[in-house]
């Protein structure tokens, strides 16, 4: 029997495709036709989903650990088993020590707004410590709302419009590919500004090769130009009037005549659109950094013409429950908070933070080391799941009901789920449904059905069933985003602003390859994990191809291979993120800062500096 069925991508990425799936003999996926941002393609990730989504490295059974913390030693119990002993510590945890001493270490490796917001009720209810989501691009969203008010930008169907469309920072070849093409099909000109001569770089008009970390100085550099063409740059002048354009290009990196013609453009060409990337905000200075961008925008008149966030009309409060006041843990360092703070019980689902997050070593030492009973529910043996006490098999989306929406584009996307469970796999909802009878929580939230959220998610967005249901996709309005101009506070900022320099030291960048969204799907495949280096840098350290080199800093050291790459400029090193230590053995972020930046206390990864020599 053949079965077609709506699915919709719930990764973390920006374009939240709607697909088409197939079963019968195999199953198969397509991308929808119809979807205005889909447009009948998937990414290169897409090949994956079916082999690792329902392959046989998905986990089927409960799993116990029977020996140390780390070392993989566990025994198949029956889910029903796991949920008791799951419930009975949880119950025991809060006695002993108070809900708060309870952690959810959750994030969106499942961006369905189910599977997302679902398990925060019973977090909520029972008054458990919460996660500050710091690890990706919050400090961006801080700086922005600060500037205009909201994080939230333009429409990216009106990308049609634009004359010039400029990407910062980002590189939407390999991380927004839908996205990419309607640049590509627009008659916009089109600019990449980054460190590294990546796809997208390729694929521009023109490329403004700058040294990472040195954005702000390209800003300075650009409002000089602007000073020097009689243009207003407002509260700047005072900032900008202490350097000299030589200096800041040599400081930057970057010819004369390149910012010229692009301050040109920049004057010509309007409307033109600024999509920021998330990358390079994980800096000491990211979220000053966007913020300044914003500025740059509000100069030229283009303050709604920025692309870094969507958030639609959706009642989050509803989804998650109304929580109550608690302790806040920050997840970025999160190896320093669990040494710090009083938590003895980590939950963790939609997560993999032993690949995701900086500092590895501290945090693997820290999970062995404290008291704490460990959860896990996810669909492969990962190396977080190794540190578990009890690991619970999850469903892919191929087996879940969902709704997904996208932090990129304004459709809503239904999941109608194709398959049963695999094994005894569970899905967010219903193992927290499990999990409030087993502790006998009465509230009635914690039990509502998926098909009555979702049905009041449709009533309360106003979408449209009958295109949610016969397209897969359904149009969702974009909240208030008013721009409202306010500098108070701003050139304090600047004022303080510092880069860091670290002599001798390269600087480590850890960009998403192609293949993954971050560790996802990487036990499929050959990882890339060379470092890459460039061809200069190789003969001064007289290296060749291949040859087996020591990276090290405070934060620990790895050892692997290099790969001579000129798209990779002098002083860096680039290191895909990503790769299972439990298969490689090291993990990029081994050697990565938590240091966390002042916005929202968020990641600085790309503020890594190492060292390397030949072994």
């Amino acid at each position: 029997m053949i079965i077609m069925v709506f699915l919709a991508c719930p990764k973390d990425c920006f374009d939240s495709c709607s697909i088409i799936a197939k079963s019968g003999q195999n199953v198969t996926i397509k991308g929808n036709p119809e979807h205005p941002i889909t447009s009948g393609f998937l990414c290169y990730k897409s090949k994956f989903f079916v082999d690792a989504e329902l392959g046989g490295k998905r986990l089927k059974k409960a799993l116990l650990r029977k020996g140390e913390r780390g070392k993989g030693e566990f025994e198949e119990i029956d889910l029903e088993k796991a949920i008791e002993i799951v419930s009975k510590k949880m119950k025991e945890t809060i006695e002993k020590y108070g809900a708060s001493s309870i952690l959810p270490v959750e994030y969106a490796g499942n961006r369905g707004l189910i599977s997302y917001y679902f398990p925060r009720r019973f977090f909520n209810f029972i008054g458990s410590s919460k996660l500050n989501h710091s690890l990706c691009d919050e400090a961006g969203s801080k700086a922005l709302k600060s500037l205009f008010g909201t994080s939230v930008g333009m429409d990216p169907e009106n990308l049609k419009d634009m004359r010039m469309i400029i990407y910062w920072g980002m590189n939407p070849a390999w991380t927004n590919v839908h996205g990419w093409k309607l640049a590509k099909v627009s008659k916009a000109k089109i600019y990449v500004i980054d460190p590294l001569i990546t796809e997208s770089a390729r694929g521009a008009n023109e490329h403004i090769r700058i040294k990472p970390g040195t954005d702000i100085f390209l800003i300075y550099l650009i409002l000089n130009r602007m000073k020097e063409l009689g243009l207003n740059i407002g509260i700047m002048d005072e900032i900008v009037k202490k350097y000299k354009s030589d200096d800041l290009e040599k400081i930057v990196g970057v010819n004369k005549n390149v910012i010229n013609n692009f301050v040109s453009d920049l004057i010509q060409l309007k409307p033109f659109s600024i999509q920021m990337g998330y990358g390079f905000q994980r800096n000491i200075n990211g979220g000053l950094t966007i913020k300044l961008i914003g500025y740059l925008l509000y100069l030229f008149g283009q303050e709604k013409n920025f692309i870094y966030d969507a958030k639609h009309i959706i009642d989050y409060e509803y989804l998650e429950g109304k929580g109550k006041d608690t302790q806040i843990i920050n997840f970025a360092n999160l190896g320093r908070e669990l040494l710090e703070k009083n938590i003895k019980f980590l939950f963790i689902y939609n997560t993999n933070p032993l690949i995701s997050l900086p500092n590895q070593n501290l945090l693997r030492n820290v999970l062995i080391k404290k008291d704490l009973f460990i959860v896990v529910h996810y669909l492969f043996l990962t190396d977080t799941a190794l540190y578990a006490d009890v690991i619970i098999p999850a469903t892919s989306f191929f087996e879940t009901r969902d709704l997904v929406d996208s932090y990129y584009h304004d459709y809503i996307n239904l999941n109608e789920g194709l398959l049963k469970p695999i094994g005894e796999s569970i899905s967010n909802h219903d193992l927290f449904v499990k999990l409030a009878e087993k502790m006998d929580l009465k509230e009635p939230s914690l039990y509502e059905s998926v098909d009555s959220i979702i049905d009041k998610i449709i009533k309360q967005s106003s979408i449209k069933r009958e295109d949610l249901f016969n397209k897969g996709f359904a149009k969702i309005q974009r909240i208030n985003n008013k721009i409202n101009i306010r500098l108070d506070g701003f050139l304090d900022e600047i004022r303080n602003f510092k880069i860091p320099e670290m002599e001798g030291y390269f600087r480590l960048l850890s960009p998403t390859s192609i293949q993954g969204v971050s560790g996802q799907h990487n036990n499929y495949y050959d990882y890339d994990t060379y470092v890459h280096v460039s061809i200069e840098d190789m003969k001064k350290l007289e290296l060749r191809e291949g040859d087996r080199v020591k990276i090290y800093n405070e934060f620990g050291e790895i050892y692997t291979n290099v790969k001579g790459d000129n798209s990779v400029g002098n002083g860096i090193l680039v290191i895909y993120k990503g790769s299972w230590p439990s298969i490689y053995g090291w993990n990029v972020n081994f050697l990565t800062s938590d240091q966390i930046q002042e916005y929202a206390m968020c990641t600085t990864l790309n503020s890594t500096f190492v060292k390397m020599e030949k072994v």
